[in-house]
């Protein structure tokens, strides 16, 4: 039987905040090097065996590194959804508008090309730095204003988890950006199957927004609110892609996110209270309670 759900654009979505993204890598020793170096990540947790690292982006965010392993699952309790990391994921980092500066020359003194794109007006300049790490995935930092009323559930912390003198100050994950082959399927099952709020969609291009909150917000200047970015692969800000096979994890209630993954009759494994989903473009989708 299908059960009848509500439409997420006029009810309080269950999708509650940003909690981690997992990266493909191909050498895993490199990517810990880098992030924890270049962005001062803490490690949290290194499996040399499954080939699995997780680093700190705050208190209640992670950000995961998988190198793939013929025949095994990197974690095992997703296999029957054959769970990857995402490849070329475009994602964003918030920092304080007072340390875009300082970002500048970091970038710069490790080497690394950067681009700077205003995402603003003139009368109200947002400046966005983007890079790319080693691996090819595109990274950007965003200043977040901590005053602004558009919080996260998750409040944006005060200072880098592990401040370092040649580390990006990084305060938390802003959002994440996938491409989705069928763009008008994905806009409709996105907020059905999973509760996710559309936001907005721009009118020149296929590229949808989607709040991570209880409902729909416009995005801009300094928003602390996280997001889901997606559109059909095409190339983006900053010759950045969209993730493709990606692994995301949302704080949620997870309960009402069941309700729908099930009623759409989507493949989903179940994990103490977690829940993870494979949608049908082939990314997974996890989902677990506010900490």
């Amino acid at each position: 039987m299908t059960l009848s759900l509500p439409d997420a654009s006029t009810h309080s979505s269950p999708i509650l905040d940003l909690a981690g993204l997992t990266l493909e890598v191909n050498h895993l020793g490199r990517g810990v090097r880098f992030y924890g170096q270049v962005l001062g990540l803490p490690l949290l947790h290194l499996d040399e065996t499954r080939q699995v690292a997780q680093l700190g982006v705050n208190p209640a965010q992670t950000l995961t590194l998988w190198r793939p392993v013929t025949r095994q699952a990197n974690e095992p309790w997703l296999a029957p959804l054959r769970a990857r990391g995402g490849s070329h994921v475009h994602y964003a980092f918030q920092i304080r508008p007072e340390d875009l500066p300082r970002c500048r020359d970091l970038l710069t003194a490790h080497g690394l090309p950067w681009q700077e794109i205003n995402l603003g007006t003139p009368e109200a300049p947002d400046p966005t730095l983007y890079f790319f790490d080693p691996f090819g995935h595109g990274l950007e930092l965003r200043a977040v204003n901590r005053a602004d009323p558009r919080q996260p559930a998750l409040p944006v912390p005060e200072e880098p988890l592990q401040a370092q003198p040649h580390a990006l100050p990084v305060l938390g994950l802003r959002e994440v950006a996938l491409a989705f082959g069928d763009y008008g399927a994905m806009t409709a099952r996105l907020p059905r199957a999973y509760g996710l709020a559309l936001a907005k969609e721009q009118p020149d291009r296929d590229f949808a927004q989607f709040t991570l909150g209880p409902a729909p917000e416009p995005d801009g200047n300094g928003t602390p609110r996280r997001w889901l970015y997606a559109w059909d692969p095409q190339v983006g800000l900053a010759d950045m892609l969209g993730g493709d096979h990606a692994h995301v994890t949302f704080y949620a209630d997870v309960a009402a996110v069941a309700a729908r993954v099930r009623a759409e009759g989507l493949p989903c494994v179940a994990q103490g209270e977690r829940l993870a989903a494979r949608d049908p473009e082939g990314h997974v989708f996890e989902f677990r309670p506010l900490p």
